[in-house]
């Protein structure tokens, strides 16, 4: 026999994670146009907003014009209505940083960290980092709902644990959440990189006009976050978008070795960081990213399609080599692509940092998911 009971408290709270997200899309707008675009009615919406303006989550900022002269309250998101902690995994660093529901970097520090330690020892340099990072705050501290954590590999967001072992071979189904949150007595979630950063494009950035995209990571490999009607799309077994392990040659050669950056440490034995900027007057170091740029390309044009999206967003070190690279693309996406109309090719909103900010967008993805656990019964 169903649970009435739960059935609407269940629909209850997706009304209103419904409201948030359009909220956010919209930027600012009434509470007539949200009952226009929900199909909510008046009442509803009322109420709605009233429990936002109450904790608030929304501020009014103005009127327009309505009908028979009658004017209407505009209403937005109260982008400091709480922050939330982002930390990226990268391989031998660890990235944190307090951010706002607009995007904004509130605090920020990083840490080299030794990828292959034990997680105890990983753990400590977490705690030092985050501190450093709470530091700069104040009374701030205490807006904080959540931490995100966004690392490479195959995640089980649900269990909260990394499933894969590179590049991190000893967190393998280590508890870090749970530790972490015992640390800090505040929610923790995590979740593969490239999904986070396609989350912070979805909260921050280009995500908010469209509704079916994936975020492309290039860098020394590659990655994809997958975006399908406004929702991240983690695949059966949580490891959807790793396109970097799809086969781009009949030799069953993997398209991040052809088309990831870490290819050019490979042949010239420097940090990429430096063979970027030195692509710029070598001429052999040029021709090499460019092929590399062709193959990633290439990788794109698959996943256009396969996926069949609005737009691809385009992230990582591979911003760092020119734009050239990013025209390349687009012309290769747009020659190759099946269907009647090709793809936007977007660059990442926050360019460098936008897998911090993914991991800061991927606390906020569930605290509005849940908004009577972590914002209207606080």
């Amino acid at each position: 026999m169903p649970n009435n009971t739960y059935n609407l408290e269940l629909v209850k709270e997706q009304n209103r994670t419904m409201v948030i997200e359009i909220l956010n899309s919209l930027g600012t707008t009434t509470r007539t146009e949200l009952a226009n675009i929900t199909g909510l009615t008046r009442a509803t919406i009322t109420n709605i907003i009233n429990e936002f303006l109450e904790v608030n989550l929304i501020e009014e900022v103005g009127t327009i014009d309505g009908k028979v002269g009658r004017k209407r309250k505009l209403i937005k998101i109260n982008e400091d209505a709480f922050y939330v902690v982002g930390i990226e995994f990268g391989v031998n660093i660890v990235r944190t940083g307090v951010y706002n529901l607009n995007g904004k970097n509130i605090s920020f520090s990083e840490k080299e960290i030794n990828s292959y330690a034990k997680p105890n020892d990983i753990l400590e340099n977490i705690y030092k980092v985050v501190d450093n990072t709470l530091s700069e705050l104040n009374d701030e501290i205490n807006m904080i709902k959540g931490i995100g954590i966004g690392m490479p590999g195959i995640i089980d967001s649900d269990k909260k644990v990394l499933e894969s072992v590179h590049p991190f071979p000893l967190l393998k189904n280590y508890p870090l959440c749970k530790q972490i949150e015992k640390h800090y007595k505040i929610p923790v979630w995590l979740e593969n990189d490239a999904n986070g950063a396609a989350l912070g494009e979805k909260w921050f950035g280009h995500g908010k006009n469209y509704q079916n995209y994936v975020f492309v990571v290039g860098d020394a490999g590659i990655g994809a976050g997958i975006i399908i009607n406004g929702q991240l799309y983690r695949g059966a077994f949580n490891s959807a978008g790793e396109i970097g392990h799809t086969l781009f040659s009949r030799d069953f050669i993997q398209l991040e070795n052809e088309g990831g950056l870490y290819k050019l440490t490979e042949k010239y034995k420097l940090p990429i960081e430096e063979l970027l900027k030195l692509s710029k007057n070598n001429a052999d170091i040029y021709e090499t990213l460019c092929e590399i740029n062709q193959a990633f390309a290439i990788g794109i044009v698959n996943l256009v399609n396969t996926m069949n999206t609005e737009a691809v967003i385009i992230g990582g070190r591979i911003l760092n080599g020119g734009y050239h690279l990013i025209r390349e693309i687009k012309r290769i996406v747009e020659e190759y692509t099946f269907a009647t109309e090709s793809p936007k090719i977007l660059v990442a909103s926050k360019k460098e940092s936008a897998i911090l900010a993914g991991a800061a967008s991927i606390a906020i993805e569930q605290i509005v998911s849940s908004p009577y656990q972590f914002l209207l019964n606080s």
